[in-house]
């Protein structure tokens, strides 16, 4: 016991001390596992917020619209502007949610829970992860992207309106200081979603 014991505190340090000499630890798709955040504020503890999937500053989002049209003009959020675009498709909506989930590799709450562990309730609270779902009926998922130097956060709602068509509201959070602007970022990611829901 006092072996395990001992094992875990040199771990501990050993990664406290990668973070304080500026060296965070990242999985393959960008999410730093040693940034460490006060969980009652969401300020950052051991980094300074600029390392990516550290934190997200603004944990309230804007309000999402379900009834938001296409091309709505961009909202801005204390760092994000958000820009949000709706369409139609004619597919079941379980068929809509399994094609948007392996194209943006979403993960659903189980998935979250299987690779977070013990921390998988706080990374679900965070602004930038969601996943909730009705099967049959209404799908959410969010998860942070990079692409280049922009930073974002994607969100998808799939909801059914008839037996064979869905709605599919894309929302997206881009950071002010990122190249890429909300509106490129929200065709983009319309475009790319008509194709998968095609395939």
């Amino acid at each position: 016991m006092k072996l395990i014991n001992l094992g875990l505190a040199l771990g501990l340090i050993g990664v406290l001390a990668g973070c304080a000499g500026g060296e965070h630890i990242y999985t393959n798709d960008g999410r730093c596992l040693t940034c460490i955040n006060n969980p009652l504020t969401g300020k950052p503890i051991n980094h300074d917020g600029s390392a990516p999937g550290s934190t997200i500053e603004s944990r309230n989002p804007a309000s999402i619209a379900e009834t938001a049209q296409a091309d709505e003009p961009a909202k801005k959020s204390s760092s994000y502007i958000e820009q949000t675009t709706t369409f139609s498709a004619p597919i079941d909506v379980d068929v809509a949610f399994v094609k948007v989930k392996k194209e943006y590799r979403y993960y659903t709450e189980q998935e979250i829970r299987q690779e977070w562990g013990i921390v998988a309730d706080d990374k679900l609270n965070q602004f930038d992860t969601a996943y909730s779902a009705s099967p049959s009926a209404y799908y959410h998922m969010r998860a942070p992207r990079e692409h280049g130097n922009g930073r974002y956060v994607i969100d998808h709602k799939i909801e059914k309106q008839a037996t064979d068509k869905s709605q599919i509201t894309i929302t997206v959070w881009v950071r002010e200081d990122s190249p890429i602007t909300p509106a490129d970022v929200a065709g983009s990611l319309a475009l790319r979603t008509k194709a998968a829901l095609t395939r």
